[in-house]
């Protein structure tokens, strides 16, 4: 069905413990780890900030560029609004998350940069795995 349902607790409660291990992975800027719940796949679809990036291994490329391979010093900080859940059928759940970037500039000024990630899981043969993605940012502020 198109229309939106009350979230599932089953996949809300599979699709958390997920999420929990992506945001260790992207505390770390493990990007193998982060994207282990991504579809493996040429249909993964994920756009950012304007630019739409379709398959896992274009996806994998750009969050290791973003990531600087390890050497990106972006952490997610508390303050965030607790995640989203909302059910589009019994195998497909959305989920939306605000998260707050802070990350130190080459001066040692310290900024902070609130953004927003929506993804849609799918519960597929080998679990949940996110689908789609959308992610935008908001300009830093001190």
């Amino acid at each position: 069905s198109a229309c939106a349902q009350p979230s599932s607790s089953a996949a809300e409660r599979a699709i958390r413990p997920l999420m929990a291990k992506m945001g260790k992975a992207a505390a770390v800027h493990d990007a193998d780890a982060f994207m282990a719940f991504m579809l493996h796949s040429p249909s993964l679809v994920y756009a950012i900030n304007g630019r739409v990036i379709h398959g896992w291994k274009a996806l994998h490329a750009a969050q290791m560029k973003w990531w600087s391979r390890g050497k990106n010093n972006t952490k997610p900080v508390p303050g965030g609004a607790a995640p989203e859940f909302m059910a589009l059928g019994p195998d497909v759940e959305i989920v939306t998350l605000q998260i707050i970037g802070r990350y130190t500039l080459q001066d040692g000024k310290v900024v902070t940069s609130p953004f927003v990630v929506t993804d849609m899981w799918q519960h597929l043969p080998q679990g949940w795995r996110i689908v789609y993605g959308h992610e935008s940012w908001k300009r830093p502020r001190d």
